[in-house]
């Protein structure tokens, strides 16, 4: 993963001669440490070359100097958990799976400042999206960089396989053996992580079973790969740490996190990502939320697609789900165990499990940030999860993931400063990847 991503880096600094300055910003570098009034960034080769006062950096001769006073610059975001090429407006189909779908999406994660990815194994054609993403890391970078887990797994006529649109996107396994033996074709293609559901969707279907998520994780493993795991029990969370998990792609949703849930992850220096939006999205619609009508929202949805979610016909279909009442306390859960994760050390990531009807990439990825610290995560904590955290569980912080110098220029440029409100992120001027002017 990390040797694909350095040739990337390269091939991005061969292309670019150009030398930018960012002049007299108020940095906040992703670290962690405070933020930075006064200071100059100089982009070379599509990484920061130098930081420092604006005072004590002379932009150097010929340079395209951008004066940006009262602005305020953040990392991109990564998103570890996105679903690429399959939905257009509200509608999942494998038809939708093109190129030209898949870069649209791209493209728009970029827009809002999602300049990573992670697509969670729905990639009903890996070899297109494999494509993508090493054009990407050849220097063809016109979107939000991409990592894929290509086809996921679950049991036979498991959730999600089961739902419309999905059938034939997870693989559906009844054995071991047929789960190692999937995990190797996709380790042959050099998927970046393998992804997984382990989930009966309330008791409806089947789930996935202990033997084969452990031979899937394990084989994973001897492939150097990472496994991570749409899950939704507490119990099925501790059994999969139990057997090597690297990631919980969504919150425990049904019971409170415990002490022995926080030492499984640690010891497995495992990252939960809460996808917040994602517990959201089955029931906010029914409420008529005020963002329908803001144009951050609308710039990233078709009118077809806007009228649809404000008609009343929509509304009462996500109300008139029998299971609405249980989605609201789902939520209350997901968010009180990030909260409870979050003060004790575990590693979280940011993830949202946008691109499914209803779920809107690039404005949920700013909405998400908006409930972590509704659920009592600081705006700094947040903005961690969604860089250094991030580019830690990828495995690519040397290059990624932190504005510091030598690190790649993947960055968004705000007019407010989001330590003040987290919906500042949503105040874009510029975005920047690869030390290229996005927008």
């Amino acid at each position: 993963m990390k040797n694909c991503f350095l040739l990337c880096v390269v091939s991005l600094g061969l292309a670019s001669g150009q030398v930018t300055v960012l002049q007299d910003v108020d940095l906040i570098d992703g670290t962690g440490a405070a933020p930075r009034k006064g200071v100059s960034i100089v982009i070379s080769g599509g990484r920061v070359r130098d930081i420092g006062p604006s005072s004590q950096i002379k932009p150097p001769s010929g340079a395209n100097v951008v004066p940006l006073a009262g602005k305020t610059v953040m990392p991109g975001i990564m998103n570890l958990h996105g679903h690429i090429g399959l939905v257009k407006g509200l509608t999942q189909a494998r038809e939708n799976y093109t190129r030209d779908n898949i870069d649209a999406h791209l493209r728009m994660y970029a827009s809002y400042g999602v300049t990573t990815v992670v697509s969670m194994g729905s990639d009903i054609e890996p070899e297109l999206m494999l494509r993508v993403r090493d054009e990407q890391r050849g220097g063809r970078l016109s979107g939000a960089r991409v990592f894929f887990a290509g086809r996921g797994f679950t049991a036979q006529n498991g959730y999600p396989a089961v739902l419309p649109g999905n059938k034939g996107v997870p693989y559906e396994v009844s054995t071991a053996a047929q789960a190692r033996a999937y995990v190797d074709q996709m380790a042959k293609m050099k998927v970046d992580l393998i992804k997984m559901w382990v989930d009966d969707e309330l008791g409806r279907y089947a789930k996935l079973a202990p033997e084969i998520y452990t031979a899937i994780i394990d084989q994973a493993h001897k492939h150097k790969l990472k496994a991570a795991a749409h899950l939704f029990y507490l119990a099925d969370a501790k059994r999969l740490l139990d057997a090597g998990l690297d990631a919980m792609a969504h919150s425990v949703r049904d019971e409170y996190v415990d002490g022995d849930l926080i030492a499984k992850l640690k010891k497995n220096n495992a990252t939960a990502i809460a996808t917040l939006t994602r517990e959201q999205s089955v029931f906010v619609y029914a409420d008529g939320p005020a963002w329908l009508d803001t144009p951050f929202f609308q710039r990233g949805v078709s009118p077809e697609t806007l009228a649809t979610l404000k008609s009343d016909a929509y509304r009462n279909k996500v109300a008139g789900n029998p299971d609405a009442p249980k989605f609201r306390t789902f939520f209350e859960t997901a968010s009180r165990n990030l909260k409870k994760l979050q003060d004790a050390g575990v590693r979280i990531g940011f993830g949202t499990d946008t691109g499914p009807p209803g779920r809107i990439q690039g404005f949920f990825e700013h909405w998400e940030m908006e409930l972590m610290v509704q659920a009592g995560l600081t705006p700094m904590q947040v903005i961690q999860t969604a860089s250094k955290n991030a580019a830690e569980y990828l495995g690519v912080s040397k290059d990624f993931g932190t504005l510091e110098k030598g690190k790649v220029a993947d960055l968004i440029v705000l007019d407010k400063n989001p330590l003040d409100d987290i919906r500042n992120t949503r105040t874009i001027h510029t975005v920047y990847l690869g030390g290229q002017k996005f927008q």
